[in-house]
Order: C-alpha cells, then sequence, then structure tokens
C-alpha cells in the first residue's frame, strides 16, 4: 500500500520521458496501466543493456507498473481505452502533438468521458509553433535549448550531456505539474492538461547565460569545467586522476591556501582577483596536488567547509556509501532477468515510502486481468485477441 493507493493512471508514455514519470506515481502506490502495442510494445524493449536477452533498461523506467497490449487504431481498441479512463484519474502521455487525437484519445476527447481527468502530456516542442509536428530526442533538445552550447571546453566544439536530461528532467517537472493538478483538483473538482516540453525543460536549466545576455548583452559560451563566477572551482589532475573541488568565498579561501600551502599573495586576495588570474591558479593547485592520489587530496578537505570529491566512476559509485545509505542502489526479483540491480527512488517523505520492490512487467502481462475488471468475458477476450485489438 502506497500514498497514491486507489489513483488508476492510463499510462501511453514509451522510451524515457514519459517512464521516467509514471515510474514515480508507480513507486508510491498508484494503479498504473501501460498501453503498450500489440506488435512490440514500448520501444524501450528494444534497448540495451540486456540481461538473459530482456531490457534492463526497460526494467528500470517501468517497475510497479502493468502492461495491456492494445491496438489503439481499431474501434475496439479505442473503446477499451473509453472504458480504462471513466474511472481513471490521470491521464500520461510523451506522444509527439497531435498523435493521440488522431486516435480518438486527445484532451479534449478524453474530458468528454472524464470531465474532471489529469490529462498529462509531455512531447518535443508543445501544441503551438511550427516544430510541434516534430517528434524529438535528447541529443537535439540539447543542441536547439543552448544547453549544448555552454558545455564542452573553449577550443572545443560543444558536447552532449552524458545523461539524457532532456528525457529526465522533463519527466520530473511533467510529474510535479501531475502533483499540482492533482492538489487543484482535490480542492476544486476540476481536472485539467498539463503540458510541458523538452525544449522548454531544458531552456529553463540555462540560469546564468540566459541572464547574462538577456540583461546584459554578455555571451556565455564553454568554459570546460572551470566555473565563470567562483574561483578556484574546476576539476584539477591529481597523482592517479582528478578531484573537483569548490572554494566559495575568501574565507574558505585562506583554509584551502593554507591546506596546500598556495602563496599568500594579493593577486589572490579577492574572488574577483582569483578569476583574473585562474589560470596560474589552477597550475599551482595542480603542482601540489599531483603528490597526493584523488582519496588523499579528497581527505586534506576533511572536517573543512571545502566541497571537493574525487571524480568516481559508475563502478565506484554503485559503492558509494552515500548512495547506498539513501538507497539509491536497489535489487529487483525479476521473473525474466532474475535478479537486476536498478537505480533507487531519490524522493525520500517521511511518511511515505516508495514501493520499489516490484518489477516491469512483461509485455501484455496483466492484459487479460484488465479486461477482465473492465467486465469483458472470456469469450470477448479470445475474440480480441483473434482480431489483434489486444
Amino acid at each position: 500500500m502506497g500514498f497514491l493507493d486507489g489513483i488508476k493512471v492510463v499510462d501511453f508514455t514509451h522510451a524515457y520521458a514519459g517512464p521516467f514519470c509514471s515510474l514515480f506515481l508507480a513507486d508510491y502506490g498508484a494503479e498504473v496501466i501501460k498501453i503498450e502495442r500489440v506488435d512490440g510494445g514500448d520501444q524501450a524493449r528494444t534497448w540495451g543493456p540486456f540481461k538473459n536477452d530482456y531490457s534492463a533498461y526497460y526494467a528500470s523506467f517501468n517497475r510497479g507498473k502493468k502492461s495491456i497490449t492494445l491496438d489503439m487504431k481499431s474501434e475496439e481498441g479505442q473503446k477499451i481505452i473509453y472504458d480504462l479512463i471513466k474511472d481513471a484519474d490521470i491521464v500520461c502521455s510523451n506522444f509527439k502533438a497531435g498523435t493521440l487525437e488522431r486516435y480518438g484519445v486527445g484532451y479534449e476527447q478524453i474530458k468528454q468521458i472524464k470531465p474532471d481527468i489529469i490529462y498529462a502530456t509531455i512531447s518535443g516542442f508543445g501544441t503551438k509553433g511550427e516544430l510541434s509536428k516534430y517528434a524529438a530526442y535528447d541529443n537535439v533538445i540539447q543542441a536547439m535549448s543552448g544547453v549544448m552550447d555552454v558545455n564542452g571546453f573553449a577550443d572545443k566544439g560543444p558536447t552532449k550531456i552524458g545523461p539524457a536530461i532532456g528525457d529526465s528532467y522533463t519527466g520530473l517537472l511533467l510529474l510535479l505539474g501531475i502533483m499540482i493538478a492533482f492538489y487543484h483538483r482535490q480542492k476544486t473538482g476540476q481536472g485539467q492538461q498539463v503540458d510541458v516540453t523538452m525544449l522548454g525543460a531544458l531552456f529553463g536549466l540555462l540560469e546564468y547565460p540566459v541572464l547574462e545576455y538577456a540583461n546584459n548583452g554578455k555571451v556565455i559560451s564553454r568554459s570546460g569545467n572551470a566555473s565563470k563566477y567562483v574561483a578556484p572551482s574546476d576539476i584539477y589532475r591529481t597523482k592517479d586522476d582528478y578531484i573537483a573541488i569548490t572554494v566559495k568565498n575568501d574565507s574558505q579561501w585562506e583554509e584551502f591556501r593554507k591546506i596546500l600551502d598556495l602563496p599568500d599573495t594579493e593577486a589572490y586576495a579577492t574572488n574577483q582577483k582569483r578569476l583574473e588570474n585562474q589560470s596560474v591558479l589552477k597550475t599551482q593547485i595542480e603542482e601540489k596536488l599531483k603528490n597526493y592520489t584523488s582519496k588523499e587530496a579528497e581527505a586534506l578537505f576533511d572536517g573543512t567547509q571545502i566541497a571537493a570529491s574525487s571524480v568516481m566512476g559508475i563502478a565506484e559509485s554503485l559503492e558509494n556509501p552515500q548512495l547506498l545509505a539513501r538507497d539509491m542502489v536497489i535489487e529487483v526479483q525479476d521473473p525474466v532477468m532474475g535478479p537486476v540491480k536498478l537505480v533507487g527512488d531519490p524522493i525520500h517523505l517521511s511518511e511515505n515510502q516508495p514501493i520499489t520492490n516490484l518489477p516491469s512487467p512483461t509485455l501484455g502481462q496483466h492484459t487479460e486481468e484488465i479486461l477482465m475488471q473492465l467486465g469483458y468475458s472470456e469469450e470477448k477476450i479470445c475474440w480480441l485477441r483473434a482480431n489483434h485489438v489486444v
């Protein structure tokens, strides 16, 4: 039993952005009914990495959900969707704008069946503008939003941020929008559409580059790992690897300078002067750090207010005591893969614990169960299967 127990979600999402959103609804107890294509299901089922020929990628973002296969183009398939939505609370989708409308299950159509429905959609560009008809992928959105232009080093080309933040961050914003809409419905009884775009989400992440140009006409582009506003704040080479360090103010600088025995010079007396001289300062810092391994360098700042960490690889992150203490690495018993390690839920509530031990559904696993709950007879279900509706 979770906090959202009794909440029914009809989930048209696929790939990453939408499933990342509905994953959290499932984690907190909502019944998430995932609508999948009859001919193969969610495209993420074909994405690696695999274990026992089953997609761990799909398993990671669809745990705790139910799967029903359905031909949305067919009249019978649309009728099943309408039956599902009659007592649903939330609809989720991350198809490009206009797709579900063509299948007869757009917001204006659905609210005729369920006026208080919360209809939550992710798309690349939204429902307005010339680009609304196009699909979007993370790397293209990173390029278009400006994120890619400010990521990387000044003497090299623009660089994509490694994880697909255009998907995950937009999914989190949709989750936030759903919760606001749900609270609004609790107060007023009114449903509404929640519309989040990948382009808008990533543009909203740009903070100081947008503010500098919009207000001061100053162009901020790639600066590698160095901060434009604080020094020292960078990635520094050590004897064996790298360490990230940020010194936020002058008092921290004094402590940092003494620990590394850096020169007490007027050139570094203020943050502005350190920014002006950060190239020389970085060389001097790395000259000191070359005598230490990354872990030894990290230990130099134990007990101080100076933020420092060795640059960890994925293998090390999976064993990070802090992440383990927060249940961020979990093991789920999957019916196909067996025990599989997945990323846990980063949201921790003192009174409501997430349910993270349920596996993802096999394709169409709950089709018959869901149809029987809707009142379909065994004979009707057999007919639907024979005619490839489900």
